[in-house]
């Protein structure tokens, strides 16, 4: 696979990357960051996920983002997700979050990409699993004590009130590209809000990253 060099977003805080390697993305990680935690292997990353909604209106896309009022990523804005419970596929732990989060319960859900996340303070490793949904009763949309969802247009997202590395891969999500990606955040970790080093790696599409959420079936 070869590395994808995307164009930074004008919230973007760094260059990006044009690393050259020939090799996977977890091969690189593992190679240059795992390690270096004390982690040896992928299997002891934590598992989340992480559902974009999305809505035509007005003959504009705009996306559902849930601003954070309490716990990990307070005040931010974010998709809608969060860990696996135990025996959980990744679309199960998708409906159930999202469904817990905002009321919504997608009837479709579409596996675009993993994100692998490292802390240089921490030996925290985190790997999100990120679902497309468009199919959904609206009406259930609600305010929970976790999530206030708002509706923006995607041409206007708050990057400036995100996670810094929504700005590199948002992007590529929009424009219906299947990645994986790996994010080592600077120490200082949340405060921070500093994407240190990244890789973003395009990766090949099929009809089988398309789930109906009544089977729940993980992503290939």
């Amino acid at each position: 696979m070869s590395y994808l060099q995307l164009r930074a977003g004008p919230n973007s805080r760094l260059p990006l990357s044009t690393k050259a390697e020939d090799q996977s993305l977890y091969a690189h990680v593992h190679g240059r960051r795992l390690e270096a935690v004390g982690i040896g292997a992928l299997d002891k990353v934590k598992d989340y996920t992480l559902v974009e909604c999305f809505r035509e209106r007005g003959g504009r896309r705009e996306l559902l983002l849930g601003f954070k009022k309490r716990g990990l990523g307070v005040n931010k804005y974010n998709g809608f997700g969060g860990k696996f419970e135990v025996g959980e596929t990744p679309a199960e732990c998708a409906l159930r979050e999202t469904r817990e989060e905002c009321g919504l319960s997608p009837r479709r859900l579409e596996w675009k990409a993993q994100l692998l996340f490292t802390f240089r303070d921490s030996g925290t490793v985190m790997r999100v699993h990120v679902f497309e949904a468009s199919d959904f009763d609206e009406a259930a949309l609600v305010e929970t004590d976790e999530m206030r969802p708002e509706w923006f247009d995607v041409d206007a997202l708050p990057y400036d009130r995100m996670w810094h590395d929504d700005a590199f891969w948002m992007p590529l999500l929009l424009d219906g590209v299947a990645f994986e990606a790996w994010f080592d955040y600077a120490a200082g970790g949340e405060d921070v809000n500093t994407v240190a080093e990244y890789v973003l790696n395009r990766t090949p599409a099929s009809p089988r990253h398309v789930v109906a959420a009544r089977n729940a079936a993980s992503p290939p």
